[in-house]
């Protein structure tokens, strides 16, 4: 189709007059038969690339997504604009599935949207070969790369599913892809010389902000300034549920701001009402952990806060980026403690089950088994085996990866599958690839510390390098470095300068928080009290007083009982001592607190240091 034509259908279908960056190069190559990769950040109008496309092209477009929620909403859209579209998913009855089905196989529609693990629906797989599909978009495909920070299993079936249908012409689309992660996206879907459009990383409306907090006090002045500077709504995004629930509390009864919370620990219903009434208020904050986001579409979110360090560039990227999608300015705030990555480095660690966890897993999905099939849920999983819901799934995927278990369909009352044998080979297998991919993480975590901790480069331009955008930023001031060049300000050194005037904005006195914290334990407060008492978390408080036992400043037994500690070393004469923690906690009752082990393993440590030699006299010393 030549340019007239496109432009025609643009501003008749879609309303609009012109392209984005990265939008009009995309359509050509979808037009002219070429495989593509898309990366371009969320919000800059990567569907249009796809919905466009597919008006153009004769036959049916076959949309790849793991946002159910959405489909609707699109597909809504797409019908108000004279586009047959339709969607296929578990949201619908059978015979409702059934009569779509049939429609896209005679034709009726031009885009259909559906979750990947349809594809396991032989009934829908014989419809689409009826179907002629001009197009393949696969939406958010970084989730087929196990080195993306979504990584789905059930993307993983795509690259044998496009050569099932004939190799249509594929569009791969994602927000937040490494060179890495778009280099492992494009060998899963064997199409390794596809054309890579990389374009609209730079946010000319965003300014991007970090700032160095040591303790929970100074996190929250930041956060009560960000609050009555930055008017409009926002977002808080916290490390974890509870974290969500005590800071939406703080707000409420501290400074009285109107906030909304979201995290996985609430029902379902719970959440979307949270989100409804969220979108609809008009200067609302909303305090979320990560579960938050995906798919919302707010364009007037005035500032995104982070109270602490995401774990990694592209989920930081991607939550900080849904500030200002209106076009007009946003800010983008990132508060930064070093004791922040402890909470990242226990995610890591526990990102996936251990050796007995996968086999106790594997032995109660083949206990349910009749003639070979076992269908469950993951709510039966998570009560039968007490595991976090992330190392369940992710139990699931490692299973069906090593062919110990073949996923069948999906229904009402769970997920089917056919049970194999899981052998010492696969068991070796998984655990060699979960070190591999926690080992992944951590090269990750580490250049998000080092974004937070940079003073002197523009934080834009990182995160433009990061994700392989071969832009320059010319928009300034788009960060802090800029805003200080603009005041002809000194860059701070930030483990020195910055860090000290952070700790001094706090009346935290740097040198002196550790012997703070020495002398209010010496007067017998609990850890508890002492974080109270100085504004930080029991966290913070742990790892100081694990320094001083280390150091031989301070008896553990001011931190834990006689009995808790008989308790600590024996679980660690079972399982060895050792830097990592987990392995010991696994091995204690769940009312032991990492920060008592850790001041226990520290005392162990100190046991075994040797003194040092008394430090002798010069020799001509009277």
């Amino acid at each position: 189709m030549d340019e007239a034509g496109l432009l025609h259908l643009l501003k008749t279908r879609f309303g609009l007059t012109g392209f984005r960056g990265g939008q009009r190069e995309g359509v050509d190559h979808a037009l002219a038969g070429r495989h593509a990769l898309v990366v371009m950040p969320t919000g800059s109008g990567k569907s249009l690339i796809f919905q466009l496309s597919a008006v153009a092209l004769p036959g049916t477009t076959l949309v790849i997504s793991p946002l159910i929620a959405l489909m609707k909403d699109q597909v809504d859209a797409l019908g108000r604009r004279g586009i047959a579209a339709t969607f296929v998913n578990s949201t619908l009855s059978s015979d409702e599935q059934s009569r779509r089905i049939e429609g896209m196989a005679n034709g009726r529609f031009k885009l259909v949207y559906i979750a990947p693990e349809r594809l396991r629906s032989t009934a829908f797989v014989e419809a689409l070969k009826r179907t002629q599909i001009s197009l393949l978009a696969i939406d958010e495909a970084h989730c087929i790369s196990q080195w993306g920070h979504d990584f789905r299993p059930d993307y993983l079936a795509l690259g044998q599913a496009r050569e099932m249908l004939g190799a249509p012409t594929t569009l791969a689309l994602t927000a937040t892809a490494t060179p890495e992660v778009q280099d492992d996206i494009l060998a899963q879907l064997r199409l390794p010389a596809a054309e890579r459009v990389i374009t609209g990383f730079q946010r000319p409306n965003l300014v991007f902000h970090t700032r160095y907090t040591p303790d929970l006090r100074s996190k929250l002045n930041v956060v009560r300034k960000v609050l009555s500077v930055v008017k409009g709504a926002g977002i808080v995004y916290v490390g974890t549920r509870r974290d969500a629930d005590e800071l939406t509390t703080t707000l409420e009864s501290e400074y009285q701001v109107p906030s909304f919370v979201y995290h996985g620990g609430m029902e379902k219903s719970q959440r979307s009402m949270m989100q409804d009434a969220y979108l609809s208020a008009a200067n609302a904050v909303m305090i979320a952990t990560n579960a938050f986001g995906m798919g919302v579409d707010r364009p007037d979110v005035r500032f995104v806060l982070h109270f602490s360090i995401p774990g990694s560039l592209e989920s930081y990227y991607q939550e900080a980026g849904r500030a200002g999608r209106d076009g007009k300015l946003a800010q983008c705030m990132l508060l930064y403690a070093p004791q922040d990555r402890n909470l990242q480095e226990w995610f890591i660690e526990n990102d996936a089950p251990s050796q007995n966890e996968l086999v106790h897993l594997c032995k109660l999905i083949a206990s349910r088994a009749r003639e070979g099939v076992a269908t469950v849920s993951v709510d039966e999983l998570l009560a039968a085996t007490r595991m976090f819901e992330v190392k369940v799934r992710v139990g699931l995927a490692q299973l069906e990866a090593a062919g110990a278990l073949t996923r069948l369909e999906r229904s009402g009352t769970g997920t089917s599958f056919r049970v194999g044998e899981l052998t010492e080979v696969m068991l070796r297998d998984i655990q060699v690839d979960v070190a591999q991919r926690r080992q992944h993480k951590r090269e990750q975590l580490a250049k998000m510390i080092h974004y937070a901790e940079t003073t002197t480069r523009c934080r834009q331009q990182m995160l433009i390098e990061h994700f392989g955008d071969n832009s320059t930023i010319t928009s300034t001031p788009c960060c802090d470095f800029h805003i200080r060049v603009a005041r002809n300000e000194p860059h701070p050194d930030f483990a020195g300068e910055a860090a000290g005037r952070a700790a001094q904005a706090a009346d935290v006195p740097r040198g002196d928080t550790i012997r703070e914290t020495a002398r209010l334990l010496g007067e017998g407060l609990t850890v508890r009290e002492v974080a109270a008492k100085r504004g930080l978390t029991p966290s913070t408080i742990y790892h100081h007083a694990a320094q001083l036992i280390s150091e031989k400043s301070l008896a553990v037994r001011a931190i834990v009982t006689e009995s808790r500690e008989a308790e600590i070393r024996a679980a660690v004469a079972r399982v060895g001592a050792s830097d990592r923690l987990q392995p010991i906690k696994s091995a204690l009752p769940d009312s032991v607190d990492y920060g008592e082990i850790r001041c226990v393993v520290a005392a162990i440590g100190a046991e075994n240091t040797p003194s040092p030699p008394p430090t002798l006299p010069p020799e001509n010393a009277p």
